[in-house]
């Protein structure tokens, strides 16, 4: 049960979750749903950080997400998705990885 809910914690479903929510967030344009998505990413970002390549982004995918969050209070849309791409585009690469093995 507890390597179950450690897999909740730091895998996908908390990966999918978080960005499902800073997706949804920057569509309906609501902060308070990607801050939440931008919390949720901290333990999978966390996990991240051990991947030799991307530890030094690992920490940053949160800040990115807030930096979202920031954005899209301030109205700038363009930036908001722009920095909603990193935590994107480390996720599909993760999932890549994750399917090829």
């Amino acid at each position: 049960m507890s390597t179950l809910l450690v897999q909740i914690i730091f895998g996908w479903p908390a990966i999918l979750v978080s960005l499902a929510l800073c997706i949804a967030g920057l569509l309906s344009k609501k902060v308070p749903l990607v801050v939440i998505g931008a919390l949720l990413f901290v333990p999978p970002a966390w996990f991240l950080s051990g991947y030799p390549r991307v530890y030094w982004l690992g920490p940053l995918l949160p800040i990115f997400l807030l930096g979202a969050a920031y954005a899209l209070h301030r109205k700038n849309m363009l930036l908001a998705w722009l920095l909603t791409l990193p935590a994107i585009v480390v996720s599909a690469w993760l999932a890549v990885i994750v399917l090829t093995q």
